[in-house]
């Protein structure tokens, strides 16, 4: 189980509640923790969701638990492979691709990365995700791929980045917000 995880299988959920998958996926069906479904039919279970049912029903070693992330980068389903494994291996990311994953984030992300080839974010309003998040800076990513009415309606509400998300963009936004990412950390060590 990875520390920053944004979900958990029903197993993995199972196991640090000490109870039976079957009885996590009843929890699910019965609305005391949000999940969604895989296209293979699994359900994840949402780490927010997870932390909030333990906070409220009292439950020991909910710091166990990841917190939210320094940065939330809203991504389309074809991000290229490579992109996305470099930065599920960056602490302090939560990678979303779902709807249901922005459900309980809290406010505590000092940016959003939103790409534009997402359709189900609310197109040139973005009202669902800075509801969540209203201090956070925004910024939208291959924004060359929108309207120019798109483009202008958005510049209002955040910044535009013409081209794709990258590892390296990501790392120095990091470091601007006072997080260093894994490699700048690794850099820095060599050197003392």
């Amino acid at each position: 189980m990875r520390p920053n995880s944004s979900y958990f299988s029903t197993s993995q959920t199972a196991q640090m509640l000490g109870l039976s998958v079957g009885t996590i996926q009843r929890m699910v069906e019965s609305g005391a923790l949000q999940a969604y479904t895989t296209q293979g039919g699994h359900r994840r279970i949402l780490a927010s969701s997870l932390r909030h049912y333990c906070e409220t029903q009292g439950v020991p070693g909910t710091q166990a638990l990841p917190a939210s992330a320094g940065i939330c980068i809203v991504h389309h389903a074809g991000m290229p492979a490579h992109v996305q494994q470099a930065l599920a291996q960056m602490a302090h990311i939560h990678l979303v691709s779902h709807p249901l994953e922005l459900a309980g984030l809290g406010e505590s992300y000092a940016v959003f990365f939103m790409d534009a080839h997402v359709a189900w974010l609310d197109w040139p309003d973005l009202h669902r995700p800075q509801s969540l998040a209203p201090q956070a800076r925004f910024i939208v990513y291959n924004s060359q791929d929108l309207s120019p009415e798109q483009q202008q309606a958005l510049a209002r509400q955040a910044q535009l980045y013409p081209a794709d998300i990258s590892a390296d963009l990501v790392a120095g936004y990091l470091l601007a917000i006072g997080t260093p990412s894994p490699t700048a950390a690794a850099t820095s060590n060599n050197h003392h």
